[in-house]
């Protein structure tokens, strides 16, 4: 949509001699609006007055170019000569046609009459959302995305840019849609007795300009979701956290007519962007870490930082109105099962709460900060230097001059001790219990990793390697049947590729002919570029394996060896923590020593009403995952989508968990994990919904070789 037609601007205007100084005062007056089709001129500023309890002795819409539905604004041109001539003392515009007139761009009205005679009241309509682009669902999914991404690349900086985008009215850039900015517009229409010609303007609308129309929408129950979906309006879902998970959960479900609250414990929203440890960042290029319908304006294969994905989620948030549906500085203490529903306490400013619910949604993600592994290690009490989780080494001076060891592997203890070097430590050491396997950014330093992971060949790779996913389709199985031998040497080679890239074909470091790369993979997913390795190779920051046993005086022990240290930094993840729910609710869950297993990793079959978004899943693009499982969460509540069985979904939860356990790495969050096999999971949720799955067709090509990222799933979220 066009960035004009986003929180369009409706005005009341008055003659200056009709002593009209508030919005109170019109009652009893004549009021001048533009054709009654139009939501800027007529629907949304009537319905406003009507909401005020103001009630005109006489409404005159001037119905020019009656079934455009405002479009041209030829109403709203005769509304204001008809104030100019005295026919009416009040009149309802878009403030886009008041400025027009007022610098003279209108050809029938005096600027300088129009200016003397009439003035601005105060108050003003609500904003809205006007209009946005619409294209068939049957229209190729690459054709689409193929359009968009043109559109989105224009910037109107460039000159051969700019005079297009002017000439299409944009101001600054195209913007992606969004049906929550219709809301007011629907109870505008809603609040009408429909007219004939609402009925025709769909089958009115001008070709030459497809889908640029509110009206439209409304008359065919389009973007404003006023027919075909089933809504559930007076059903409240409670949703525990406000991060990349919970702010996708409250926009799929508001879509579905559910009132959904989040509560968010920090000041603000985004969960682990909003703060962690120095220089902290998505390990994956931006357009694998984008909300579905909502691309970053970063550049293309860009690796954003910690700070600007916090902005992008702001961004989100606000684009999309979500932030009226979520609580800050609030705590939840505690989630009880009640009959039909949830009670939630939650803490503000000291405060405790109770609160009804009749669902609710775990969103805390994967790496929720509110429970920080850290070993246990013996003589603690000895060290007299400090040591502290990744997420608290917030500033590069704690590690100025100091002799630093970072315990871990993982991608934080990887940068960890990368910008412990950049602070200038003395000293930096990296300790690792085994060598696990990076991912380069570029394999071969040519090709980005996710052409070779995900796209449907690269599926097809590791689940010749590894077995297919359960649910997905049955000729997988027989490929890994048949093609593992074959696979297997297959991924020889690129263990061999890898550990040439970083520089680690051999000794204790290097996990070559150690550890299978796909199955470490998901113990150790990590994608990383060549910062860490060149510090190494140039013998500027150490790296040891083995196991910490115990602290001393000045620093660490290891395998018998004291590491010096005055800070020790612990990359060492986080402990999943359940203790919000009640205990008979934990006991039902089934909770085991690697994991939570759900049916779809977002409902438990035995605790109605509940579900997991975001907290119980891990994919390589776990941004659009959510997505999807909110979107698909949004259907199953709302009787679009209809489950097996308890005891099928509990056969299909077994199966899962024997296949993961036969070749995974036996982790705390094996039950999570899907990560090369993400695109045979959003398949299965994109069938559930009854949604087509090639995504990329019919471009055959692009099926095969091209990775699926968020934007292949843009339109499904809020459906």
């Amino acid at each position: 949509m066009r960035d004009v037609d986003c929180d369009f601007i409706s005005l009341c205007v008055a003659r200056k001699d009709a002593n009209v100084a508030s919005v109170g005062e019109v009652t009893g007056k004549i009021v001048a609006t533009g054709a009654s089709d139009s939501p800027q001129a007529h629907l949304v500023p009537l319905f406003w007055l009507d909401e005020l309890g103001v009630k005109p002795a006489e409404v005159r819409a001037f119905d020019m170019d009656l079934g455009k539905h405002g479009d041209t604004a030829v109403g709203e041109v005769s509304a204001l000569e008809a104030l100019l001539e005295g026919q009416a003392q009040v009149g309802l515009l878009s403030k886009m046609m008041w400025m027009r007139g007022l610098q003279g761009q209108l050809p029938s009205i005096d600027a300088k009459q129009l200016e003397e005679t009439l003035e601005v009241i105060p108050e003003s309509p609500p904003l809205f959302d006007h209009c946005q682009f619409d294209v068939l669902a049957s229209n190729p999914a690459w054709k689409r995305e193929s359009f968009c991404d043109a559109l989105f690349k224009m910037d109107i900086r460039n000159p051969k840019h700019e005079e297009v985008m002017r000439l299409e009215g944009i101001q600054d850039s195209w913007m992606p849609p969004r049906q929550e900015g219709y809301a007011v517009v629907q109870k505008a229409f809603a609040s009408f007795q429909p007219k004939r010609h609402y009925s025709t303007v769909a089958r009115t609308h001008r070709p030459g300009r497809p889908g640029m129309s509110t009206a439209t929408a409304m008359s065919r129950g389009g973007g404003l979701g006023l027919g075909g979906s089933r809504h559930v309006s007076s059903s409240r879902v409670g949703v525990v956290g406000g991060g990349v998970a919970g702010l996708q959960v409250i926009r799929s479900l508001r879509a579905k007519g559910f009132e959904v609250k989040a509560f968010e414990q920090d000041a603000k929203i985004g969960g682990v962007w909003r703060e962690n440890y120095v220089n902290f960042g998505v390990q994956v290029p931006k357009q694998l870490y984008e909300f579905p319908d909502f691309p970053s304006k970063l550049p293309w294969g860009q690796y954003p930082t910690g700070q600007e994905t916090q902005h992008y989620v702001e961004d989100y948030a606000e684009h999309f109105k979500l932030l009226d549906s979520v609580e800050t500085n609030t705590k939840v203490l505690s989630v009880k099962p009640q009959e039909d529903g949830w009670v939630f306490t939650t803490s503000k400013d000291g405060t405790a709460k109770e609160e009804s619910f009749d669902y609710c949604v775990i969103a805390t993600g994967l790496y929720s900060k509110t429970k920080q592994f850290l070993p246990k290690l013996p003589s603690q009490e000895l060290f007299q230097g400090q040591a502290l989780h990744s997420t608290d080494f917030q500033d590069p001076a704690m590690a100025e001059g100091k002799r630093v060891v970072v315990v871990g592997n993982g991608k934080s203890a990887v940068d960890c001790a990368v910008e412990a070097f950049n602070a200038k430590a003395s000293h930096v050491t990296m300790v690792s219990r085994r060598p696990h396997w990076p991912t380069p950014r570029k394999i071969a330093n040519v090709i980005p990793f996710q052409y070779i992971f995900l796209s449907r060949l690269g599926q097809a790779l590791v689940t010749g390697h590894r077995g297919a996913l359960p649910g997905a389709p049955k000729h997988m199985s027989y490929w890994h049947q048949l093609g593992w031998p074959l696979m297997a040497g297959a991924f020889t080679v690129v263990e061999m590729l890898f550990a040439l890239q970083f520089r680690n074909m051999s000794g204790s470091t290097s996990p070559l002919f150690k550890c299978d790369v796909v199955s470490d993979f998901y113990g150790a997913a990590q994608v990383l570029d060549y910062s860490f390795r060149d510090l190494v190779s140039a013998g500027k920051v150490d790296w040891k394996i083995g196991n910490p046993e115990a602290y001393s005086k000045h620093g660490l022990l290891v395998n018998g060896q004291e590491l010096p240290a005055d800070l020790i930094v612990y990359g060492t993840g986080f402990e999943k923590d359940y203790s919000v729910l009640s205990e008979d609710v934990r006991s039902k869950l089934g909770i085991e020593a690697d994991g939570l297993y759900l049916y779809r990793h977002t409902l438990p079959p035995r605790v109605p009403r509940l579900a997991f978004v975001g907290s119980e899943v891990a994919t390589i693009s776990n941004i659009s995952s959510y997505g999807l499982q909110s979107a698909w969460l949004g259907k199953v509540w709302s009787n679009q989508v209809e489950l097996p069985s308890t005891e099928k979904m509990e056969k299909e939860i077994q199966e899962m968990k024997c296949w993961k356990r036969s070749w995974m790495p036996n982790t705390a969050a094996r039950a999570s994990l899907v990560l090369l096999h993400q695109t045979h999971f959003h398949d299965i949720l994109l069938k559930d919904m009854g949604i087509q799955h090639l995504r990329k067709m019919p471009n055959v090509l692009a099926e095969v070789f091209m990775p699926y990222q968020p934007q292949d799933y843009n339109g499904i979220v809020a459906e």
